[in-house]
């Protein structure tokens, strides 16, 4: 990285490069350390019934107790087999990469260009051992599933953990800490489909032999679930609306069900699939505003002050190539986002984007909607407002490279407050976004009146594609 910080589009692309390739080892299949949950236990294709949405999208509940750390699964405690020394076990989250996590989040580019805002984490936020798992999401193909997304970037399997911080209160309870982290890992074979286009990531093909063994683990644990494996209670997840995960809300099977989730995210996760995080955090002791980030993988080689490669923050794809972090300002200020995006969600799908080619997609030539327009003193109009929405809340025509953090993490809200909508199809309306700030998208919220799991249209929409991709393309096929 340069003195300025400013990454240069070669720089990105290949720190893109590590987003997209294959990493140089697989999960672990030992079982040391495990209890209950060893290996899933290997189900016939024919037998796999089709997957729902808690079986791809999994929401712990917020822990609201001193009993409730018992049944949230510490980051520090995931753990994979060492490939040189099976007596040793890694942390999935290397020390190594969580201090460059927060070195990022202290660092130039979590500053918000043209202000004085910029990330603070506090000290407990500091230490890897409050990092707990809010929420997992499977995905069989970012940034998007449709079939003109994949034509542009290919399909990338992945396993997102949604990590936030918890720190102890004076009585022994849990102090949800209002930030939130991604850790992404990938599964993809090394070899191109093809070279890139001009301005454009190289599209990398999904290792499917690796998704598909994630696919069959899910519905053995769903099976096992319902069929009383777990615990006392029978507990489904077919025909429920997306929430907090029914078998980790039942008394009977969450624990049960912890440790299979554990065993599983031990199978296929490692400290070398790790290729991206983000965090969306606030200035140090203070409530507003939110600042989000996001932070890529580089190889080896790649940058001189990395040698041995590593992890660096990424201009926003729809910002103007030269930025990195967006906030959100809280009521009363204007404008309220900043910088202003320049998203491109209303154009064909193009894989050129401004954080691989600040010139390739200049501004001028961009067409898109963004939830800024929505937090203006005088809101647009009410079809307007709609549009804006629903393009965002859609995952066939927004993603990462043309929509940017704050659209996001702000839609549904939004769509409750100017629509006057107060029921989701899809979502347990218990776990609805319950103010302004709630920016969860599938996380841990906390408020005054005790936290609460918060799932977003947006997330919904994006679980439904990729449980009809997973129920169509990999289990009929493999059943035929």
């Amino acid at each position: 990285m340069d003195g300025s910080g400013i990454l240069s589009s070669n720089y990105f692309r290949l720190a893109a490069v590590a987003i997209l390739a294959a990493c140089a080892a697989c999960g672990d299949s030992s079982h040391h350390g495990r209890t209950h949950a060893g290996a899933a236990s290997t189900v016939p294709a024919s037998a796999i019934s089709p997957l729902s949405a808690d079986d791809v999208s999994v929401l712990f509940p917020a822990p609201t107790r001193t009993e409730d750390f018992a049944k949230l699964i510490a980051v520090r405690d995931l753990t994979t087999r060492n490939p040189q020394d099976p007596s040793k076990r890694d942390p999935v989250w290397p020390d190594a990469v969580f201090q460059q996590f927060l070195a990022i989040a202290a660092g130039p580019e979590a500053q918000v260009v043209g202000t004085q805002t910029r990330i603070g984490l506090p000290p407990e936020a500091q230490s890897i051992d409050a990092w707990f798992i809010a929420g997992i999401r499977i995905d069989a193909g970012a940034p998007g599933l449709s079939n003109d997304i994949r034509a542009q970037f290919g399909q990338l399997p992945q396993i997102r953990l949604i990590v936030q911080p918890v720190a102890r209160n004076a009585d022994g309870t849990p102090k949800i800490l209002d930030i939130a982290g991604h850790l992404i890992f990938n599964f993809t074979l090394a070899k191109p489909n093809d070279p890139p286009q001009a301005d454009c990531l190289p599209r990398l093909m999904p290792d499917l032999d690796a998704f598909n063994a994630i696919v069959v683990d899910l519905a053995t644990i769903r099976t096992k679930l319902s069929n009383g494996q777990l615990g006392t209670n029978k507990v489904t997840t077919s025909g429920v609306s997306l929430g907090v995960h029914p078998g980790l809300a039942d008394p009977t099977t969450a624990n049960n069900l912890r440790l299979e989730i554990k065993a599983f995210l031990e199978r296929h996760i490692s400290g070398p699939r790790l290729a991206a995080m983000a965090i969306a955090g606030l200035p140090s002791g203070k409530p507003a505003p939110w600042i989000f980030l996001s932070i890529l993988g580089v190889p080896p080689g790649a940058v001189p002050a990395l040698p041995n490669g590593g992890f660096v923050p990424v201009h926003g794809p729809t910002l103007d190539g030269q930025q990195f972090a967006q906030m959100l300002e809280p009521f009363g200020t204007n404008p309220r986002v900043v910088p202003d995006p320049h998203t491109n969600n209303l154009n064909p799908i193009t894989c050129k984007n401004a954080a691989v080619s600040s010139s390739s997609l200049p501004i001028a030539s961009r067409n898109g909607v963004a939830t800024a327009e929505l937090f203006a003193p005088s809101p647009p109009s009410p079809d307007r407002t709609k549009q804006i929405l629903d393009v965002i809340a859609d995952p066939a025509k927004s993603h990462f490279f043309n929509t940017d953090c704050v659209s996001c993490h702000t839609e549904t809200r939004r769509t409750m407050d100017l629509q006057n909508i107060k029921d989701i199809p899809g979502i347990n309306a218990a776990n609805l976004p319950n103010g302004q700030w709630n920016i969860r998208n599938f996380g841990w919220s906390p408020s005054n009146k005790g936290a609460q799991a918060t799932i977003t249209r947006r997330t919904a929409n994006e679980t439904a594609s990729v449980i009809a991709f997973i129920n169509s393309e990999v289990l009929a096929k493999q059943q035929k």
